[in-house]
């Protein structure tokens, strides 16, 4: 009976043994299948961001000839307090401000009008987002050409229409000069804003709007208890993305402008001052304040649609 009883435990110990066996070669497959994406990240994203983080804590100043001694943080206060430092922040936010608030008007807009039904929305939507297919270099080249003193379009068509009595240089001043430049700047980014907004407009059920519509609100009512509560996570998402890519502006502004201090953006800085002036340890540690000035926006944006929601 007993030697039974030990055939039967054995018996059912072999299909036990068969399924955890079969779970740890599907771990372990799991594991190899990961491995390869790990260790590209390890390589492209954090050894990178751990070698230029030990770059900001040494002096690497290759203008005054070869240095590389540890300074600690010395480089992080100095180019806080560097004026060219000071006047591209208020550049960057001047850009941010301009990008952000035609973004997220204009992608509203763009968004509500592509979520209807129309004759020819496939093609409107497809050249909506030509724009964003484009590099900034090249939306760059054709709104320089726009934007020409002596044969531009712009000053040409506003001649012909008794607008202007001269043509205008339009990067004499930097106020306007920023203007311009970051409306080039979101004439490109604006696509994907829109896209954000509108894949977030096909998520609210059409049904709330049908319901509401039997109670006798009206668009307006709709577009404010119904649309903006359901599209939070959608503006949040734009607000990010647009956040960073306007952080980040560049290509625009070296194209239309070039190294202009009146128009330098952050990011303009951390180039000149890394591979033109050769400091790349201060170079570095301006770009670190600028990912942490980036974190912190990111991090206000999902907080505050957290606390809406509540």
């Amino acid at each position: 009976m007993q030697a039974l009883e030990k055939k039967q435990d054995l018996a059912a110990q072999k299909p036990a043994r068969r399924i955890g066996k079969a779970q740890r070669e599907e771990r372990i497959l799991g594991y190899l299948f990961v491995l390869p994406v790990v260790i590209v990240i390890l390589v492209l994203v954090y050894y990178p961001l751990a070698k230029g983080f030990s770059m900001s804590l040494h002096s690497l100043n290759f203008a005054m000839g070869p240095s590389d001694h540890f300074v600690g943080f010395k480089n992080y206060l100095h180019v806080i307090q560097d004026p060219d430092t000071i006047a591209t922040a208020i550049h960057t936010l001047g850009y941010l401000a301009v990008a952000i608030f035609v973004e997220l008007v204009g992608g509203l807009v763009f968004a509500l009008t592509l979520n209807s039904h129309f004759r020819g929305r496939g093609i409107v939507l497809a050249l909506t987002i030509l724009p964003w297919a484009l590099p900034g270099i090249v939306s760059g080249v054709l709104w320089s050409r726009i934007f020409h003193p002596d044969n531009g379009v712009l000053n040409n068509v506003l001649y012909r229409l008794g607008i202007i009595q001269d043509y205008q240089l339009w990067f004499s001043k930097p106020l306007y000069s920023i203007f311009f430049i970051g409306l080039v700047f979101v004439w490109s980014s604006l696509p994907l804003t829109i896209l954000t907004l509108l894949a977030g407009l096909q998520t609210i059920p059409s049904e709330l709007y049908d319901a509401s519509a039997v109670d006798g609100a009206g668009p307006v009512y709709q577009f404010r208890f119904i649309t903006l509560p359901l599209l939070r996570p959608a503006l949040a998402v734009a607000l990010t993305i647009g956040t960073v890519n306007a952080l980040g502006i560049f290509d625009q502004i070296y194209v239309l402008n070039g190294t202009a201090l009146g128009t330098r953006s952050i990011t303009l800085q951390i180039y000149l001052m890394t591979f033109a002036q050769l400091r790349f340890g201060e170079g570095t540690a301006l770009a670190f304040w600028l990912t942490l000035v980036t974190l912190a926006f990111s991090v206000g944006y999902i907080r505050s649609l957290r606390s809406a929601r509540g």
